[in-house]
């Protein structure tokens, strides 16, 4: 995978009313932790933006902060809910020839059987935890969902990744799952209702005739 390279700035700790004021001058505060004492740093919000359409855990990114620079992954961000606007990053500083753990995004690709007879697919797991060198960081893990039919499903179990990377979430995880369409649940039962109703009045209607 392609390493990026951003440049930031240091800045000192600053409280909430700075960090908004850094935010409206186009800068996304950050601060990079690690092996190293923690660097509070800011970057250029577009330019990140620019980079990174989305931000993941799997991309190392190298970043140059005056004469220093950083290998890191993203560990944790904020962002606004209604604008999508960055407003704080948590970098992890990684240190090559090291094993490290992070969360890898999971892909589904194919179309299932189960999908083509009215089954509904449910993707249930999106990322999975890993541990290997950062040389051996995968992108994204596929997932192939073409020979699912209604009722089957795809555990944590069933992945093949790269040599090198291990798999930490638990094997028994379901990641999708192709279900039966409910609206043929419902309709089986209202059809069950609508039998008992037609059973009670014929009794109802017993009973009248007996009277």
């Amino acid at each position: 995978m392609e390493q990026k390279t951003l440049n930031a700035a240091p800045r000192s700790a600053e409280k909430s009313a700075a960090a908004r004021r850094l935010r409206r001058e186009g800068l996304i505060p950050a601060i990079i932790y690690g092996h190293r004492d923690p660097v509070a740093i800011t970057l250029n919000a577009r330019e990140f933006m620019r980079e990174f359409k989305v931000v993941s855990e799997s991309q190392i990114v190298r970043i140059s902060v005056g004469s220093e620079d950083y290998d890191v992954l993203v560990k944790d961000y904020q962002s606004d809910i209604l604008t999508g606007q960055i407003g704080h990053i948590d970098f992890y500083e990684i240190e090559q020839g090291k094993l490290l753990r992070t969360h890898i995004g999971l892909r589904l690709e194919g179309s299932a059987i189960g999908l083509r007879e009215g089954g509904i697919l449910e993707h249930q797991l999106h990322e999975l935890e890993i541990e290997c060198l950062p040389k051996d960081i995968p992108q994204t893990i596929i997932v192939n969902i073409s020979g699912l039919d209604i009722g089957d499903s795809v555990h944590v179990a069933d992945l093949k990744v790269p040599e090198g990377v291990r798999i930490l979430t638990g094997s028994e995880q379901v990641i999708a799952v192709v279900a039966a369409a409910r609206a043929e649940a419902v309709v089986e039962e209202d059809e069950a209702e609508e039998g008992e109703d037609t059973e009670a009045a014929a009794t109802e209607e017993e009973s009248d005739a007996e009277e």
